[in-house]
């Protein structure tokens, strides 16, 4: 042992690569050698570790910038990466590790599928791979991908959902919070298959979506009982009555039945597949996940001991699996948002440390998480998609001020555990929730002055960027947040309820919310609006936005304090455009909101507000309405008039707002427009979404 210590020494200490300014990784080269580019490393570790020597060689810290080529090809991961303090730059002389040039390098938490072989099994002609480790236990997987594409494990119905027939236990007069464990269905959607105890079952209740496990099957009755209860009530929201839940089941050989569906035997280690038309098993290139996590920057931030000024560049990192527990009765991990669940990139005690033009993608989890003690981090032009949970997770699922335990078991109460400043910028995040369906392409927890800006985000089950999440009027963390110049578009899509393009909670001084441009925004049951303030929502400004195609409101507010929402166009809501206080608890006397200098446009035969509003406690005033073709305006039962009469829209116009082209969603003014008498303020969104040029200034 000191006799191999002393050889590495001497070889730290003669080794050439400590002269240089950068390092060189490739698929063709070896962890001995001496990582030029003539003799590249093979591993992004053995370069990690080249850089650790080099630190001590130079007394502990760089006196020159250094950057790690990673040349094309993939690098397939056997654990986790793992960066610490010792592997942090400095201001002055950051570490960057980033792809070489042009090529595409890919780190890769998965592994290879082969082997596979043509067989007929129950009269389907399908494609199987033997996996003994799968058999042995000691692997086992719920994704796969051919090439690119994600594959569908087998489900029933192959689109779309089942809906609960009848919930014997279901009492609509308890809390929805009240869950059941019990459902009817009808004949032939779950059967008593063989490896049942596998089989899932996967509902769409209010805002979350959850999956249970199957603890009993009484066929002839077509009574399923869960293994757990549901985290609500079997129901597809509120209503009176309420729809029953929808749901759908998976992994099952018997249901295996559509081109793309596979399914994975545990006991036998047999990977079923049936192929796409056109696939070729001459040609077939199949990955599974391997990793539960690609990448980790883990300091400590209550020491001081950060991970910082460490750069990424240019870099993919795809394929891994994180799964939720199955003896979780709580539902911890099926929440709200699937806020808890990790993510596939973490920071967690870094600062100064960015991801600049990689790709995240074919992961369960979120994709990156900024967990404790992260501050002025930031991810600029990544693409993430085909992520199982969400895009980008800030901070921690934290609730009325509990401090709640990191996955380590670990409490957390040290100002120096904050996360703050983090900067989210020019992404296209898209594809998301392809798992644990109620999930954002952004998530901000109790976390503040950060920034989300020119973002394109789409193609979520759930809402589109979420900031704040503390329940109700108490003390928040959350304060200071800008998000600006994001597009945000095809939201909900039916799946889940209580929705928003932009979600908020709780009280954040200092937000602001502002050239946006939030649209097609769908609910299945209820809420689904373009700006959503929920439960205690205040102190923010909503101002220079334009919503249009939502299933309610363009803007809408549960309950809160002192919002200002100013000078946006909301447009063809589908049931409502301006959705008043619902639920709220007494609140003392003051300001809920203020809703001045808007344009409300909407379809002929719709209305302003879906019920008769009773807050006074607002201030309504100098915006415009306009239904589209004239008529009658109404707002619930009330006329114009009458509505003016109790005190409402004072210094309000009813007259078209004269834009360029509606129907084709060009909201443009035309100078002699009625809306410019309200002292509404013209704006351009034509910078909304990723910033090309800086893209481009960025990757040279």
């Amino acid at each position: 042992m000191v006799l191999g210590a002393f050889i590495v020494f001497v070889f730290a200490l003669s080794c050439p690569l400590f002269g240089a300014q950068e390092f060189h990784v490739a698929p063709h080269g070896s962890d001995n050698a001496d990582g030029s580019t003539q003799s590249p490393f093979a591993t992004v570790e053995r370069a990690r570790d080249a850089v650790r020597e080099l630190k001590r060689a130079q007394g502990g810290a760089l006196k020159q910038p250094l950057t790690v080529f990673v040349h094309g090809g993939t690098y397939r991961l056997s654990r986790t990466l793992l960066f610490t303090p010792e592997d942090s730059g400095t201001a002055d002389c950051p570490v960057v590790y980033r792809a070489y040039r042009d090529e595409k390098p890919v780190i890769s938490g998965g592994r290879p599928i082969t082997g596979w072989k043509e067989t007929i099994v129950a009269g389907k002609t399908l494609w199987v791979a033997d996996i003994p480790e799968v058999r042995e236990g000691k692997w086992h997987f719920r994704q796969l991908w051919a090439g690119e594409d994600r594959r569908t494990l087998a489900r029933n119905p192959n689109q779309g959902f089942f809906r609960v027939t009848a919930v014997p236990d279901l009492n609509l007069k308890v809390s929805y919070q009240v869950p059941q464990k019990r459902f009817q269905f009808a004949p032939g959607e779950i059967s008593r298959w063989e490896n049942l105890d596998d089989v899932a079952v996967v509902m769409m209740t209010f805002w979350v979506s959850v999956r249970r496990h199957i603890a009993d099957l009484d066929e002839a009755g077509h009574m399923v009982t869960l293994e757990y209860p549901n985290t609500h009530r079997l129901t597809d929201g509120f209503g009176n009555p309420p729809a029953l839940a929808r749901y759908y089941v998976e992994n099952a050989f018997e249901i295996l039945d559509a081109p793309g569906e596979w399914y994975l035997n545990r006991k036998t280690g047999k990977l079923y597949y049936m192929p796409m038309p056109g696939e070729k098993i001459s040609e077939a290139r199949f990955v599974a996940p391997v990793l539960e996590r690609l990448m980790s920057l883990e300091g400590d931030a209550r020491s001081g001991r950060y991970v910082e000024h460490l750069h990424f560049r240019g870099l993919t990192f795809a394929h891994c699996e994180w799964w939720m527990p199955r003896n979780d009765p709580s539902g911890f991990y099926q929440r709200q948002g699937s806020a808890p669940v990790p993510g596939a990139i973490r920071f967690y005690g870094a600062r100064h440390c960015a991801l600049e033009l990689c790709a995240i993608a074919h992961v369960s989890q979120h994709a990156i998480h900024f967990s404790r003690g992260c501050e002025r981090n930031r991810v600029v032009g990544c693409q993430i998609f085909d992520t199982g949970t969400g895009g980008i997770r800030v901070g921690e699922a934290e609730r009325n001020g509990v401090i709640r335990p990191d996955e380590n078991g670990i409490v957390h109460d040290h100002p120096s555990e904050e996360t703050h400043h983090i900067e989210i910028t020019d992404n296209h995040i898209y594809s998301g929730g392809r798992t644990f369906h109620g999930s954002h392409g952004i998530w901000i927890g109790p976390s503040y002055d950060n920034l989300v800006a020119h973002n394109h985000i789409h193609d979520f089950y759930y809402s589109g960027i979420s900031v704040g999440w503390t329940w109700g009027l108490g003390k928040s963390v959350a304060r200071g947040n800008i998000v600006e110049y994001n597009h945000v578009h095809d939201i909900g899509q039916g799946w889940l309820n209580d929705m928003g393009a932009i979600y908020t909670l709780g009280s954040q001084p200092g937000t602001i919310i502002r050239y946006n441009l939030l649209h097609d925004v769908q609910h299945s049951a209820y809420i689904g609006r373009g700006v959503y303030f929920d439960n205690g929502s205040s102190n923010m400004l909503v101002e220079k936005n334009i919503t249009y195609n939502t299933s309610t409101a363009g803007f809408g507010q549960s309950f809160g304090k002192g919002n200002v929402i100013r000078n946006n166009i909301f447009a063809f809501g589908r049931d409502a455009q301006l959705e008043p206080n619902g639920g709220s608890p007494k609140l003392p006397p003051g300001n809920n909101f203020t809703y001045e200098r808007n344009i409300v446009y909407w379809e002929k035969g719709h209305n302003v507000l879906r019920v008769k509003w009773n807050d006074t406690d607002v201030a309504l005033r100098e915006n415009l309405y306009w239904q589209e073709g004239g008529g009658e305006i109404r707002f619930g039962p009330e006329s114009w008039e009458q509505w003016r009469a109790r005190g409402m829209d004072e210094g309000s116009l009813v007259a078209g707002p004269l834009f360029v082209d509606p129907a084709r969603r060009d909201f443009r003014l035309k100078p002699d427009s009625p809306a410019l008498k309200i002292v509404f303020e013209p704006f351009d969104l034509s910078q909304v979404g990723p910033r090309q040029a800086l893209l481009r200034e960025l990757a040279k």
